[in-house]
């Protein structure tokens, strides 16, 4: 059990405060090929993720996630380290969907749906990990819309932007991180 939470412990935060838009200035900048969507804080230990679609021209061709992990290495090298990943839609639109966080064995959060055509909307499931040690998931819908002038964001179920995801853990003193209480900003 210990070792699950320590596992957990490595993909989501410690219980964080919702922090402004513009925390992760590096999330912000959009190109005609990707549309950033929002970012996704899970620690308090400098990760945070930028989620994305990459395009062709107006169709969605993947989601995109970019990791960055800030002063994560204290040896001299680089400090600032990026992993990108792209799920392409047949991932997406999978029965697995795309694992945005976690471990081997243990998708902390997890995207599935279908991706719209350029004028359509997509309303994905997003799914997190809420009990690590029983395996429960809790669920929650998001859409994915594009407008006109805006261009493709993400909608909760109170037909709010979404330009911010706090993972908010569930903690147990001794074991340390469990499970995921929710991901405000998506779920709430």
């Amino acid at each position: 059990m210990a070792v699950l939470g320590l596992a957990l412990a490595g993909i989501a935060a410690k219980n964080l405060a919702a922090a402004p838009e513009s925390a992760n200035p590096s999330c912000m900048n959009s190109t005609n090929s990707i549309k950033q969507l929002a970012v996704i804080d899970n620690s308090s230990d400098g990760i945070f993720q930028c989620l994305s679609v990459s395009l062709d021209g107006d169709t969605i061709r993947a989601l995109r996630i970019e990791t960055h992990k800030i002063g994560a290495n204290d040896q001299g090298s680089d400090p600032d380290q990026i992993k990108i990943e792209e799920f392409s839609k047949a991932v997406v639109e999978s029965p697995r969907g795309a694992v945005l966080d976690g471990v081997p064995g243990h998708d902390a959060i997890i995207l599935r749906g279908h991706l719209a055509a350029p004028q359509g909307r997509s309303e994905l499931v997003t799914s997190y990990l809420y009990n690590g040690f029983t395996g429960e998931y809790r669920h929650c819908q998001i859409t994915l819309n594009r407008t006109p002038d805006k261009g493709w964001r993400l909608i909760n179920q109170r037909d709010q932007v979404v330009s911010h995801i706090v993972v908010k853990t569930r903690q147990m003193p001794l074991l340390g991180t469990f499970g995921i209480a929710n991901l405000e900003g998506a779920c709430t």
